[in-house]
């Protein structure tokens, strides 16, 4: 199961043309003959600046944004399709949506295929596409939003029915920038810049078997690129409108995809999510990476001689299930999760679904789905209504 998302961080800086004419300001107030040769000087670096414009600020970044000022980004911005540029930037710089997302999945795929691992589908699934329109639109780089949520309660908001691991990265040139040469770059330092800061989060979620599914997210502007990789893993067909939650009561009803068969199913706790600004987003712990919250309960069955025992202890509070019916790649459990919320109140119940690969000798197992319930402070569930 892959509980966490490591992220990396790099950041190289010139001066730019901006600097030079400053400093040529200041120069004239001081008015001496040291400072027009000077000015001078500046005024040739100036000029060097305009000829040759790469010579330009160049920021490329896997998370964690602090020290970088990108409270410009977000100024003048219109959409066109499910992206976000300044309508300043000239029709040229703008390149179709359908030519980014394949350009980018192919990249994912040819990383993927060198290390023998098959190929992920694209899905037209959203979050990934909302999390970058966000992320440039209000000016931060983080995997929490500015309401507080991280990528599996904005997923299952959404209405997704699988799970999602995601890797965020953008790229910056004051210079300009060409939109697909910058995603393959993201990619590559995903892939092969990702050990020293991150532990090679990004790389093996590039790599995980279990993805089956993509969500890809671009949005840009004349300077600045976000992309989002929502890696979707999507081996259950749910039926009788599970997974559900209604007053406490939590259901699931599912096949597998051929090979595969229920492991376990998890309960964790976030606390209550909360609004947060773009300066709140680029310092700890919303520059790093994310966890699924803390892990509070279970559900399991075991055998005795009366038949099947629905109960399973994982953490501080044992569940017991009302039905618990796992027949091959079938399965359905129904449980009340009331005591968990009594004991923890208001804040985010996800339930984790966990499937076994029966064709690896031993099994192994992995984080299928989630459905995150939102609780109140009155202990009622509802839907945030703003991603």
């Amino acid at each position: 199961m892959k509980k966490r998302v490591s992220d990396l961080y790099r950041k190289t800086l010139r001066n730019s043309g901006k600097a030079c004419f400053n400093q040529m300001a200041e120069m004239f107030h001081m008015g001496n003959s040291q400072s027009i040769l000077i000015l001078l000087a500046l005024m040739a670096i100036a000029l060097i600046l305009v000829l040759f414009p790469n010579v330009q600020s160049y920021v490329v970044g896997l998370i964690g944004s602090s020290g970088f000022n990108m409270s410009a980004l977000s100024q003048n911005l219109t959409s066109v399709g499910n992206l976000y540029y300044p309508t300043t930037t000239i029709k040229e710089n703008y390149v179709p949506q359908n030519t980014i997302i394949a350009y980018a999945l192919a990249d994912i795929n040819k990383d993927r295929s060198a290390y023998n691992v098959s190929p992920v589908s694209y899905t037209m699934f959203g979050s990934a596409q909302q999390h970058s329109n966000s992320m440039l639109q209000n000016a931060y780089f983080s995997h929490w939003d500015i309401y507080g949520m991280k990528p599996y309660m904005r997923y299952s908001i959404l209405g997704g029915n699988g799970s999602v691991d995601e890797n965020i990265a953008f790229m910056y040139n004051s210079g300009g920038i060409n939109v697909t040469n910058a995603i393959s770059q993201m990619e590559y330092n995903m892939m092969y810049n990702d050990s020293k800061c991150c532990n090679n989060g990004h790389r093996d979620n590039i790599l995980t078997p279990q993805h089956n599914y993509v969500s890809i997210g671009v949005a840009y502007n004349a300077t600045t690129v976000y992309l989002t990789e929502d890696f979707v893993n999507n081996y259950i067909d749910w039926f009788y409108g599970t997974p559900s939650f209604d007053n406490g009561i939590v259901r699931l009803n599912g096949t597998c995809s051929s090979g595969y068969g229920l492991h376990e199913v998890l309960v964790t706790y976030d606390p209550t999510v909360t609004n947060l600004t773009p300066f709140q987003l680029k310092h700890p712990p919303y520059n790093d990476s994310y966890g699924y919250g803390s892990t509070i309960a279970g559900i399991g069955y075991t055998m005795d001689y009366r038949g099947y025992k629905y109960s399973y202890t994982y953490g501080n509070i044992t569940l017991n299930a009302t039905s618990y019916v796992v027949q091959g790649r079938n399965f359905g459990t129904t449980f009340n999760i009331d005591s968990l919320i009594k004991r923890y109140g208001q804040g985010e119940y996800t339930v984790m679904v966990l499937l076994n690969d029966t064709s690896t000798s031993p099994q192994t197992s992995f984080l299928a789905a989630t459905r995150t319930i939102f609780i109140n402070a009155s202990g009622s569930s509802y839907v945030p209504s703003a991603v």
